[in-house]
């Protein structure tokens, strides 16, 4: 029961949230707060739910249903937040962890701490660029910028989605894995003779464990944050699309719907991961 009670209180979260243009908006330069506009459309929201469906919105000037449409979008919003945080969690064990004592590592981390200093739009816009300065050179496209098309691949976003949270991450284990490097017990396991690997996998990594666990719901909000950036400017057809529709017009029923499933993508990809480093331990370091 408290979960449903915490998933019904997240939905009218997400209500407020999305019912704040309605709230507040201005009208012959005076500002308006006006809540019971908020009940009106949550009302009929609801009513929408509870007959099967979840309302219309606009593409252009096409009149779309949500309930068509959603299954689709939040799979390839899925496949892009799973896939970068994936890859953030693998690269973080394998560059700032497994493979630290490594000479190229180190470089290979001072690169990210020199991006690290960029904020991630620019990082997005300035791959943008990079892009199309490849299509003039070599004329061959890898991204899609009218507004009128959808994005032509899947690897260009994902590499841009997860490219923040993968720095994160690895500067997080790259920390930890220093301050662990320097207990006692690490030495007197190297003192006995055990191999850098049997330290690694059963010492080393079961003390990040906690730090990596702890950071991995921030590693997730990283994701998300850049989730609306990616899907927009590169023109993914994802959730965001409900929040940010192409002909400019905000529409209440899409955009409760967009950011709502967003949330629960969220949640399912920290699920995930946890599962998948799970395997691992039974695998590699409880077997």
């Amino acid at each position: 029961m408290s979960y449903i009670r915490q998933l019904i209180g997240m939905f009218f979260l997400v209500v407020i949230v999305c019912g704040g243009p309605y709230m507040l908006y201005v009208e012959k330069e005076e500002v308006h707060f006006a809540p019971e506009r908020v009940v009106t459309y949550t009302v009929y929201l609801l009513q929408q739910i509870g007959e099967g469906s979840l309302g219309t919105y606009y593409s252009g000037n096409d009149e779309r249903s949500i309930a068509e449409d959603i299954v689709p979008f939040a799979i390839n919003s899925f496949e892009l937040m799973f896939y970068s945080v994936l890859i953030a969690v693998l690269a973080s064990l394998l560059f700032g962890l497994f493979l630290q004592r490594f000479a190229f590592v180190r470089y290979f981390q001072k690169l990210l701490n020199l991006l690290s200093t960029i904020p991630d739009f620019v990082l997005i816009f300035l791959s943008i660029l990079a892009a199309i300065q490849f299509y003039k050179w070599t004329n061959i496209r890898i991204i899609t910028l009218s507004p009128t098309s959808d994005s032509s691949n899947m690897w260009f976003p994902l590499t841009m989605l997860a490219i923040g949270p993968t720095i994160f991450l690895m500067k997080v284990i790259s920390l930890k894995y220093g301050q662990i490097g320097g207990e006692d017990y690490i030495k007197t396991a190297l003192a006995k003779g055990m191999g850098i690997w049997h330290i690694l996998v059963h010492h080393v990594y079961k003390n990040v464990k906690p730090f990596l666990l702890a950071d991995l719901k921030k590693t997730i909000a990283i994701t998300v944050a850049n989730l609306f950036i990616v899907e927009y400017l590169l023109n993914v057809v994802g959730l965001t699309r409900f929040i940010f529709s192409k002909n400019g017009i905000y529409q209440f029923n899409a955009a409760v719907m967009g950011l709502m499933g967003i949330i629960l993508l969220s949640i399912l990809v920290y699920l995930l991961i946890r599962a998948i480093l799970y395997l691992f331990e039974q695998i590699a370091v409880y077997k």
